[in-house]
């Protein structure tokens, strides 16, 4: 869905309101090769509206579902989407100085706001960083190989303090064995 601004111009007093089924997984796969595996048919709903400032405010609600690689093993791990964008597109690059950094705002490239883009950039920004398989959650074994094995944080840090542990003297270790008793 791309809408040119002199489209929208019409929809100044009241918000042009959309809801649609996008297929948008040949488009998904092409921008995000490594990180989309695939993408299920979307559902849409959203408006774009004027604001005071002649500033168009996208507003959409999302749902679906994204296969994405598993962040352990590159295994395909089934995502559900369901997220609300709202966002504010300028025309001007120099306008971009009134807002403040936290804001998402955005420049319209050649007069086109192209409402798939975003919904895209969205999905993939909204990924969790750590994306497991129901397998590799359930057993929380970590790869390994010849001469090497992952560890986790938690693993690490009580290796950690076990080796700036000093050494026990020998001297002591049979007042070690006295408390046992």
């Amino acid at each position: 869905m791309k809408y040119n601004k002199n489209q929208l111009q019409k929809y100044h007093q009241a918000p042009l309101q959309f809801n649609e089924t996008l297929d948008l997984e040949a488009i998904a796969k092409q921008r995000f090769p490594e990180t989309v595996l695939a993408l299920s048919s979307l559902t849409v709903d959203g408006t774009i509206r004027y604001d005071e400032a002649d500033d168009l405010l996208l507003h959409v609600t999302v749902t679906g579902q994204i296969t994405v690689p598993s962040s352990r093993s590159l295994e395909p791990v089934l995502l559900d989407v369901d997220l609300t964008i709202d966002e504010l597109y300028i025309d001007n690059e120099k306008h971009l100085e009134d807002f403040e950094e936290t804001e998402a705002v955005f420049v319209l490239e050649n007069d086109t706001l192209n409402v798939d883009e975003a919904i895209l950039d969205n999905i993939v920004a909204n990924l969790p960083l750590q994306i497991l398989t129901a397998n590799e959650l359930e057993n929380d074994v970590l790869p390994s190989g010849q001469d090497w094995h992952v560890i986790s944080e938690e693993t690490f840090e009580n290796e950690k303090k076990q080796a700036t542990k000093p050494p026990l003297d020998p001297r002591l270790a049979k007042l070690d064995d006295f408390f046992k008793e």
